[in-house]
């Protein structure tokens, strides 16, 4: 009796012990039952939560579809301001540098006079070239103010009865020149050295005339070639209510890049033919190589060159070599001597 009274305080002991145990098993349990839930339930979630952003990126909503639309085209919009100034630079500052390095690209027209140039000695430049090319423009001229020969010089290259006005870029019947009461759609001859700065011979020289829509040319009138502001305001409309893509204020008109060349390299023919300045008629003898340079001889130019040398027997020099415009015009400005620094 005596050990069971011992023992019974060590049972009550044992007993609670593993009473404690259970207890602490099944709370373990349980925790281990909560986290396993709540862990599906995250996966769950996540797993919703994916593919409903899968489902959303295939099916956007009409709200995010306009707003794409309208990115696309504020983009596209964008690209093609962008790619306009581009095109428009390139002409400006690199369009006569040939993709081997070269100032002037090569044309497919070549010169009907081939042999025109063979007094002129290749290792002569400034003064002494300009003097020579003088001399020899100057031989044998016919000049002529006749309508025939501006009908001859610009005759459109698509169609032999048209000629090819140089502002307004389109094409006239030959037979729609001006007369005392100017209608839409007649064409006029443009002197693009202006007659009331000029005189004798020079006033009827077909190299610097060319043929033009009636009211382009009286918008120009005798206002130095200059660069203007490209804004509506300044736009210049023709005869037959076009806009073109010339520019003017009251003091200075900006032709069209097409027509930039030609007024440049006509204007250094009469400088050199007759002695009338640059500046005379460009905003600056600068800018008047620079454009001889940057906007360079094509087939068009070259063309109308053959022809006014059939009717009236002299060449524009610059035109049939534009290497000459560095070697006479080169060291104009610090510009124009690096843009030609391979030939002078």
């Amino acid at each position: 009796m005596k050990r069971t009274v011992w023992l019974m305080p060590i049972i009550a002991i044992l007993l609670a012990g593993c009473n404690s145990s259970s207890l602490n098993a099944e709370s373990s349990s349980a925790e281990d039952s909560i986290e396993t839930t709540s862990e599906i339930s995250l996966s769950e979630d996540i797993a919703e939560s994916s593919l409903s952003s899968e489902i959303s990126s295939e099916q956007p909503s009409t709200s995010a579809t306009s707003s794409s639309t309208s990115s696309s085209s504020s983009s596209s919009s964008s690209e093609t301001i962008s790619s306009s100034v581009t095109s428009t630079t390139s002409i400006v500052s690199s369009s006569s540098i040939t993709s081997s390095g070269e100032l002037f690209p090569t044309i497919s027209v070549i010169s009907n006079a081939p042999t025109y140039y063979s007094s002129i000695s290749t290792t002569i430049a400034g003064e002494t070239l300009k003097t020579a090319l003088k001399n020899l423009i100057n031989t044998n001229v016919s000049v002529s103010y006749d309508w025939s020969r501006f009908q001859s010089a610009d005759q459109s290259l698509s169609n032999s009865s048209n000629v090819l006005t140089i502002y307004a870029r389109v094409t006239y019947p030959k037979t729609a020149t001006v007369g005392s009461s100017a209608q839409p759609n007649q064409w006029n001859r443009e002197h693009t050295f202006p007659q009331s700065k000029i005189s004798t011979t020079a006033a009827s020289d077909n190299h610097h005339i060319f043929a033009d829509d009636w009211k382009t040319n009286s918008i120009r009138g005798n206002k130095l070639f200059g660069e203007v502001a490209h804004i509506t305001a300044n736009q210049v409309v023709d005869s037959g209510s076009r806009v073109t893509a010339n520019y003017t204020t009251s003091s200075y008109f900006e032709p069209l890049d097409a027509a930039k060349g030609e007024v440049a390299r006509a204007t250094l023919y009469l400088n050199t033919l007759y002695g009338y300045a640059l500046n005379n008629n460009f905003a600056s003898s600068e800018l008047a190589v620079l454009w001889a340079l940057n906007y360079p001889v094509d087939d068009w130019a070259m063309t109308r060159n053959n022809r006014v040398y059939t009717n009236q027997h002299n060449r524009n020099p610059y035109i049939d070599n534009q290497a000459y415009i560095c070697k006479v015009y080169g060291n104009t400005s610090t510009t124009t001597a690096q843009l030609c620094s391979a030939y002078i």
